[in-house]
């Protein structure tokens, strides 16, 4: 038998013949997440290795004997949810098994009176979000990826979604976790909304990306569902206008649970004069809650955009975004499954277009804007759209290269992504770090790369669980203290 059917006779014996898959094209599904060949990542030719085999434990235990299994094989884990990941965090870069947790999916207890919601990690967000509705409840976390992203994804990265300007972060949610560590040991963190008890060690596996431990349950903070809800969109003369009015409200004490200020081709229509841009400048926000306070929100949000030369572009347009703002992920999935029946892992060039999401001081917003307009400009990328989401620090730019040199982009997104760091701000806001951005986290942190790394090498020696995410791998350059 080969190293790969001893491998899947094994894992079989463990956890049920069901529950490995090991079908040569099957695994094809399972080669990448939302890193493609097609983004502006240098070692593209990295992606799209093959697992093992996949595996689909049912509870906690079935998780703990894998674990152990792994440790005495020497195998990785590699934690998978809905696979919508942007930065590579779900994917085998060798021989490796893949955890799918589609089979953990059950949603354990819902409590009105807690506001609490217990479920697996493999529970799909927006199938939360219905159970939740029926109760008079809601989650708050809406990314774009509703109705394919899972808890535990959401957990591992600390994603951001659509209504994030009011809940916050899917980590802000989190109250308690069960995680199996990377020995088999179980740890319960206890579900309460603060504690002065030591560090809160929920938060080593909230945006940790798996490498700590596997969340196998998660007790989550939930809201009433909203009393109203007002749409609102406004278009504004420059990016800058539209940006003083988000700020403004902000600084006023507004929290529109959704604010976002969305800049169309901004190189296209690039101006002389500093600060000038796009006329396809428009700002979305939805407010919600109980009825006063809508209103009231909503008063004085109109009243703040007009002042700033907003233009009120009518409730149609605004219910319009609101109600397309998922489409992008079912273009996702229906992208990815003709990719599979096509056998390609990607149909768009190499190279062709990435994107960065950073979160700055507030007065570097705009210099930093137009500082990234002018680089990318002298490289020949194009910027198709750029903006911030939920609050006015975190911006974003969606980037198309269309040249024949395919590290151009790589470069450029580079260049970006330390020119934020430079004026303090971070190189990620939202969709972790995985293998895309793992090259510069030393940048990032600094010492605290040396921690987490110690941290890893104390937990999980054997570097079984997620290895090479997070850039924490012991072949990884500055594993030992400078």
């Amino acid at each position: 038998m080969s190293d790969q059917e001893q491998a899947v006779a094994a894992l079989r014996a463990l956890l049920g013949p069901t529950q490995v898959i090991s079908d040569a094209r099957l695994l094809e599904y399972y080669k990448l997440d939302g890193l493609r060949p097609s983004r502006g990542y240098r070692d593209r030719e990295q992606l799209g290795a093959q697992p093992t085999c996949v595996v689909r434990p049912r509870s906690t235990a079935d998780v703990q004997a894998l674990v152990r299994w792994a440790n005495t094989q020497r195998v990785p884990l590699i934690p998978y949810g809905g696979g919508t990941g942007l930065m590579g965090g779900a994917m085998t870069s060798g021989e490796g098994v893949l955890l799918d947790f589609q089979d953990m999916a059950r949603l354990l207890a819902i409590s009105q009176e807690d506001h609490q919601a217990v479920v697996q990690p493999g529970v799909v967000l927006g199938t939360l979000e219905d159970a939740l509705h029926a109760r008079g409840l809601t989650l708050g976390h809406d990314p774009w990826t509703l109705g394919i992203a899972t808890v535990g994804g959401a957990i591992s990265t600390d994603g951001l979604g659509y209504r994030g300007g009011q809940y916050g972060s899917m980590g802000e949610q989190v109250l308690g976790l069960e995680v199996v560590l990377p020995n088999g040991m179980t740890l319960r963190t206890r579900a309460v909304p603060k504690s002065s008890t030591g560090p809160d060690l929920s938060q080593l596996f909230i945006g940790g990306e798996g490498v700590f431990g596997l969340v196998t349950e998660a007790t989550l903070h939930v809201f009433p569902a909203p009393e109203g809800r007002a749409l609102l969109a406004f278009a504004f003369p420059t990016f800058p206008t539209g940006f003083a009015a988000a700020s403004e409200m902000t600084g006023v004490g507004l929290r529109p649970a959704l604010l976002e200020l969305d800049e169309d081709e901004p190189t296209s229509t690039l101006a002389s004069t500093p600060g000038e841009g796009s006329q396809v400048v428009t700002l979305y926000l939805g407010c919600e809650g109980f009825r006063e306070l809508v209103e009231a929100q909503r008063t004085r949000a109109c009243a703040i955009c007009q002042r700033h030369d907003g233009k009120d572009l009518g409730e149609p347009v605004a219910q319009a975004f609101w109600y397309g703002r998922h489409r992008t992920a079912d273009r996702f999935q229906r992208e990815r499954l003709n990719n599979l029946k096509r056998g390609v892992l990607d149909l768009r060039p190499p190279g062709s277009f990435d994107y960065i999401h950073v979160a700055l001081p507030r007065s570097q917003v705009l210099p930093f804007r137009e500082r990234a307009l002018h680089l990318c400009r002298e490289r020949g990328v194009t910027v198709t759209q750029c903006g911030i989401w939920t609050r006015p620090e975190l911006f974003s730019m969606a980037l198309r290269n269309e040249s024949s040199h395919t590290e151009v982009l790589a470069d450029t997104v580079d260049a970006l992504l330390t020119m934020a760091q430079d004026v303090g701000g971070s190189m990620e806001y939202c969709h972790g770090i995985g293998v895309r951005l793992a090259h510069l986290l030393e940048r990032e942190l600094g010492a605290g790369l040396y921690l987490l790394r110690t941290l890893k090498q104390i937990l999980d020696p054997g570097s079984v669980v997620n290895p090479g995410k997070l850039g924490l791998s012991p072949a990884t350059p500055g594993w030992n203290p400078p």
